[in-house]
């Protein structure tokens, strides 16, 4: 019961910082849709002038075509973070962090070959916000994600056949960023 309470405590306290005249937001990346229709989400709420919190979601479960020939890059992914504006929330530059995982399974795109597993890691990004109307934003930017995977890849999407199998460190390109932002 002790715990919960300094739970809410510190709920309150990180949202209870004077900001801007909005104070929330939800997005959706356009760039994710391109990526075989993945649908995603943020929700970003202003803690103070410069700084805001996140968190989003994506998730792509289709397999297009079927057997050998089958193309995929299914995901499910979450993540928790921060922005930082130099000017004021949601409005102009910002550079932002955050943790995420990510459950995949990705194959066929240039080679028979699948790979699926966990990440987990830390993402670092970079962009622009711009105001389109008093509540409507387009975001711009780019983000390097790196962390640790489990992972199996197998030689092709039916077969089963594992050819490679571990754990590793990686360090990739994680986003490439034109969300249309509705802020409240």
């Amino acid at each position: 019961m002790r715990f919960s309470r300094h739970i809410i405590i510190l709920f309150f306290s990180l949202f209870s910082f004077s900001a801007g005249a909005q104070r929330v937001s939800v997005s959706t990346n356009v760039v994710d849709y391109a990526n075989f229709g993945t649908i995603n989400a943020e929700v970003s709420v202003a803690a103070a002038r410069h700084w805001s919190i996140n968190a989003g979601v994506r998730y792509n479960p289709w397999t297009f075509g079927e057997g050998a020939e089958s193309v995929q890059n299914r995901t499910r992914t979450v993540s928790a973070g921060f922005r930082w504006w130099p000017w004021n929330v949601y409005s102009g530059w910002w550079v932002g962090g955050r943790a995420q995982w990510e459950e995949y399974n990705r194959g066929g795109i240039r080679t028979p070959e699948t790979e699926e597993g966990d990440a987990w890691g830390a993402a670092l990004s970079g962009g622009y916000s711009l105001m389109l109307h008093q509540n409507v934003n387009l975001d711009f930017g780019l983000g390097l994600w790196g962390g640790w995977k489990r992972y199996m890849v197998y030689r092709c999407p039916t077969c089963g056949k594992i050819s490679e199998q571990g754990a590793k460190a990686f360090v990739m390109p994680s986003d490439a960023i034109v969300s249309l932002m509705f802020t409240f």
